[in-house]
């Protein structure tokens, strides 16, 4: 009697050749687009830290009844003419924005630019009303 070959368990060459080539065209597609999606949200934090910083400031001078100028020299925030700087960070004040000791303020607008992602904070007057949106979205 003569043994029937018994078939051996597992994947081929070939079979394995073309998921590695199926995972490299998927990875190849998705990692550029990951990598820009994290990239603009480290971004986007970073402009919300500014925002963070401008609330904190607004409420200070009505808690503390002082008045305080927001502006910017050499693309660097100032408050009272003394700079507040944020690393990798470029901010714009546009025009100076005023938060007075009653808890009103004159508004305005701040440019906020972070690896190369532009975002516009709008300091609405009179009450201070912050709001953050990508610089596309706001045209």
């Amino acid at each position: 009697m003569r043994e029937l070959p018994t078939r051996q368990r597992g994947f081929t060459l070939i079979e394995i050749l073309v998921v590695m080539i199926l995972l490299a065209v998927l990875l190849s597609a998705v990692l550029p687009v990951s990598y820009n999606m994290v990239r603009r949200y480290g971004a986007a934090l970073r402009a919300q830290e500014v925002m963070l910083y401008v609330s904190g400031l607004r409420r200070d001078a009505f808690l503390y009844s002082e008045k305080h100028l927001l502006g910017s020299l050499e693309n660097t925030l100032t408050v009272d003419g003394a700079p507040i700087p944020f690393a990798d960070v470029q901010v714009t004040v546009e025009p100076p924005i005023f938060f007075y000791s009653n808890g009103t303020t004159t508004g305005g607008r701040i440019d906020i630019t972070v690896d190369g992602e532009r975002y516009l904070l709008h300091v609405t007057a009179p009450f201070g009303t912050l709001s953050l949106e990508p610089a596309e979205e706001a045209a």
